[in-house]
């Protein structure tokens, strides 16, 4: 073996600052993405808030006999508000009578209603009746003060709450699963 010694070395100049250049476009390239998938989270978020709280106050039609004899706020009839709630869900987000979202819109796949729930508050006592996914309807009464909504929200009126799921597809074709709830708060 014969050593050459430093002159021996053939040094190209720019090399490595060619490769520097490519690792950052590579590493912008990446960050874009990762924005981009963030900003389409986002987005998806928000308009699914306002989809929420409209077709919860589009469902939140109050009793009009009770409240013009006691002056009470309370929603009557918790299946009609539920069947409300359905179909200002499917008009509010444009979904097809599979519930499927459009192709090419921001969800993908079936929008499943995991929870829609009515809180009628009279005086000190509160009316829960709850729809699950299914369909089914349970109910029980508890004591103001002491009753939350599903996100963590103390119970003080009559209240609407609903959580729907659904799939969002982003760059790449990733898809998850995504969860939204809204309380809709119904005052004087």
């Amino acid at each position: 073996m014969c050593w050459k010694g430093a002159e021996g070395i053939r040094r190209e100049k720019g090399q490595i600052g060619c490769t520097q250049g490519l690792f950052s476009i590579l590493f912008l390239g990446v960050f874009l993405c990762v924005l981009l998938q963030m900003e389409l989270y986002r987005t998806t978020a928000l308009y699914l808030e306002d989809t929420l709280a409209a077709s919860n106050l589009a469902s939140a039609v109050v009793d009009l006999k009770e409240y013009g004899r006691t002056h009470k706020i309370l929603v009557g009839n918790s299946y009609e508000a539920y069947q409300r709630y359905r179909q200002a869900v499917k008009g509010n987000l444009n979904l097809n009578d599979a519930w499927e979202g459009r192709t090419g819109g921001i969800i993908q796949g079936c929008v499943r209603i995991i929870n829609y729930t009515v809180y009628n508050v009279d005086g000190n006592q509160v009316t829960v009746y709850q729809y699950d996914e299914n369909g089914f309807m349970t109910s029980w009464t508890g004591e103001l003060g002491n009753i939350s909504a599903p996100n963590g929200i103390l119970i003080e009126s009559t209240s609407i709450y609903s959580e729907i799921a659904f799939t969002v597809r982003g760059l790449f074709g990733i898809e998850m699963q995504a969860y939204k709830g809204n309380l809709a708060d119904i005052a004087k």
